[in-house]
């Protein structure tokens, strides 16, 4: 479960985007080259990243025939690995072939900025931030965090995206944090290390696995299921994903499913299922809609076998905005939690290069209109239409690099009436977090 930071950069660039100019040329006319064959391919401009790192994403080749489709393909796989701020394809006749040159900018490889975290429940931390998505030019990502504040968090988390065969991947986490946990009435201080393996399944299939050691402490009695007010849970875990999306900053087609099954033992015995569904739908021209649903399920009882600061409260940014966390929460909780939302999303500013002094970033801004609903329980007898509650309301996002977007929103539910909520990361990946 890690967790998310946020740091003033989006919201810097976005009131600066106006004035911020896309470098980003318009797309060259590649098709009087459609089936010729490909007689080289050039990579320039990749001062930091390794050319295998590139060349091992492209599906054409050169020897091959030229498609214009599957060169769009690679491109986009080139995008998702979030180091590049442009990308632009060079094509020329060479005797009956052709011969390609892509040219890149690079996202900054190293950042070390200010920051600050929000969330709904314990408000705003500030600290320092370091980003590393590029390290030794081969994707590695490293990003740490330390907050001190509302929420005092220091953690750390790598992934190494593609070891070898295909997408074998390894990534770890750890971190340590102290906030009150205002739903449960103590102050918490929990620790978590969690390395884990993953691998691609052709193109679209995906499995990984993990294990984890989570600790928590507390400072009043009967909050944890020890008697010495501190849990301990061992945890190994298992996924299953079917992703089809076309980009995975900007999704408009495709989904992106998956089935996870988690093992908990120590100071309390359950498992954990989390059904995520995701779906994008492109309507018209620079629109597109998104359904979201995730199911979570725990075995065992709540006080017993379940901590009750591993139940789920419901409202806020990341649940079911036009309701506010400590109001909705306290009535609407439980070990099981079952959300729905509808996005309709409208591009105001295309994702594309943006510069600033000497970096540059891939950068856009969308409108967005939503509507949220879910319900939260333990007991079978309370999942039902009468504690369903559901908002809706509209907001703007910006597409940045790392958390995939910022979001502000203005909810509404009828008995929440209007709220401001600002979130970070995507409403679907952040309503897989404890924290609310």
């Amino acid at each position: 479960m890690p967790w998310r930071g946020f740091d003033p950069r989006p919201v810097l660039l976005l009131l600066l985007l106006p004035a911020l100019g896309a470098a980003q040329s318009g797309p060259i006319d590649l098709t009087p080259f459609e089936g010729r064959q490909v007689t080289a391919i050039r990579i320039e401009g990749n001062e930091v990243t390794r050319e295998h790192v590139i060349r091992r994403e492209l599906a054409t080749r050169a020897g091959g025939s030229f498609h214009s489709a599957v060169l769009e393909a690679d491109l986009q796989r080139l995008e998702n690995l979030g180091i590049f701020a442009e990308t632009k394809v060079g094509a020329e006749a060479d005797g009956e072939g052709v011969r390609l040159t892509l040219t890149f900018r690079e996202a900054p490889a190293l950042l070390l900025l200010p920051s600050f975290l929000y969330t709904e429940e314990n408000g705003f931390s500030w600290g320092v931030a370091l980003s590393a998505p590029n390290l030794t030019g081969r994707s590695i990502s490293l990003s740490a965090r330390a907050y001190f504040g509302g929420t005092g968090q220091r953690w750390a988390k790598l992934s190494h995206p593609w070891i070898k065969g295909n997408h074998v991947s390894i990534d770890f986490y750890g971190g340590e944090r102290e906030r009150f946990d205002t739903m449960n009435d103590f102050n918490e201080d929990n620790f978590e290390f969690t390395p884990g393996i993953g691998t691609w399944v052709g193109r679209t299939g995906r499995l990984r696995g993990f294990v984890s050691l989570f600790e928590v402490q507390s400072d009043v009695d009967g909050k944890t299921l020890d008697p010495d007010n501190e849990d301990r849970f061992f945890r190994i875990g298992l996924s299953a994903g079917y992703d089809t999306r076309d980009s995975w900053r900007d999704p408009r087609t495709g989904w992106k499913n998956e089935v996870e099954m988690i093992r908990s033992g120590g100071s309390g015995s359950f498992w954990t299922m989390n059904l995520d569904l995701r779906r994008y739908l492109p309507t018209l021209n620079r629109q597109h809609l998104m359904l979201s649903n995730l199911l979570t399920l725990q075995s065992g009882i709540v006080g017993e076998d379940v901590p009750g600061y591993l139940t789920y409260y419901l409202g806020g940014a990341n649940t079911i905005r036009g309701y506010a966390l400590e109001d909705l929460g306290p009535s609407l909780n439980g070990k099981n939690q079952l959300l729905t939302t509808a996005e309709y999303n409208f591009k105001l500013v295309e994702l594309a290069r943006r510069d600033f002094f000497k970096w540059s970033f891939s950068l856009g801004l969308e409108l967005a209109v939503f509507a949220d609903a879910g319900i939260a329980w333990s007991e079978s007898h309370d999942f039902g239409w009468k504690r369903y509650r559901a908002g809706l309301g509209a907001g703007l996002r910006l597409l940045v690099p790392g958390s995939e977007q910022v979001r502000l929103d203005f909810g509404w539910s009828p008995e929440g009436g209007f709220l401001f909520h600002f979130g970070s990361g995507t409403k679907p990946a952040a309503q897989r977090q404890r924290l609310r």
